[in-house]
């Protein structure tokens, strides 16, 4: 079990996991960055900067835990993922990912649905892999990718569910810049610390017009895709 751990850097709120293994994500993952994103929210701090573990930003849903859930305890894991990641997309401060290692399905979303990403450097996997796996890509993992990705990589990241490393992200212009592991976290907290004074109120109104529409999008469309995906997910056990 992953627990996610603010600590400040002058105006900056870094937010990490780091479970050990594969920072790998259910309810309490998803419940604990609810309560993170709230009381960075609630803060004076100016800006986000999100990561992981070195090797791991997260490798998306556990595996392991996923086929123990009934079907009612999957719907309610898919949902709060839906709407955390909702919560992100709409953060009213700056957020930068600074994306450790391995981000993929939820890991890549979390990535996307973030203001800038900068990667470490390494034999690292990113992606958005559901389809390939015999899922389907959410609404709201869908939007995220939108705000991000030039739309004529849509098909391939999002259909196809094409998978690459962090030098293909950065040429893909997913990633902003590319960082030794040990230089990737004080390079994620200058880039948020120059876009601190940016998170006032202008900014997140700002991003709420701007992404409001897409989010409002994925969250009319969760109910049902909630469903289907639990029965695609219960359908692996």
């Amino acid at each position: 079990m992953g627990q996610w751990i603010i600590k400040r850097e002058g105006p900056v709120a870094v937010l990490s996991m780091d479970d050990g293994k594969a920072n790998a994500l259910t309810m309490s993952e998803f419940e604990g960055l609810s309560r993170a994103l709230a009381e960075i929210a609630a803060s004076d701090a100016g800006a986000m900067v999100l990561t992981g573990r070195p090797g791991y930003f997260t490798a998306g849903l556990n595996l392991k835990v996923l086929p123990t859930l009934a079907t009612a305890e999957l719907e309610k894991l898919i949902t709060k993922f839906g709407e955390v990641t909702l919560e992100l997309l709409l953060f009213p401060k700056p957020v930068v990912a600074a994306v450790s290692g391995h981000a993929l399905g939820a890991g890549g979303i979390f990535a996307f649905a973030s203001d800038v990403r900068l990667f470490a450097e390494g034999p690292f996997k990113f992606g958005l892999n559901e389809v390939p796996g015999g899922l389907f890509v959410p609404t709201f993992g869908i939007v995220s990718a939108k705000v991000t990705a030039a739309s004529e990589q849509l098909t391939g990241l999002i259909m196809h569910g094409q998978v690459f490393g962090p030098a293909e992200a950065l040429s893909r212009k997913i990633a902003e810049s590319l960082h030794a592991p040990d230089a990737l976290l004080p390079a994620a907290i200058a880039r948020a610390t120059g876009l601190a004074d940016l998170g006032g109120h202008g900014y997140a109104l700002t991003k709420k017009l701007l992404r409001g529409p897409l989010a409002e999008e994925a969250r009319r469309a969760l109910p049902s895709e909630v469903a289907e995906l639990g029965t695609a997910l219960g359908a692996k056990r």
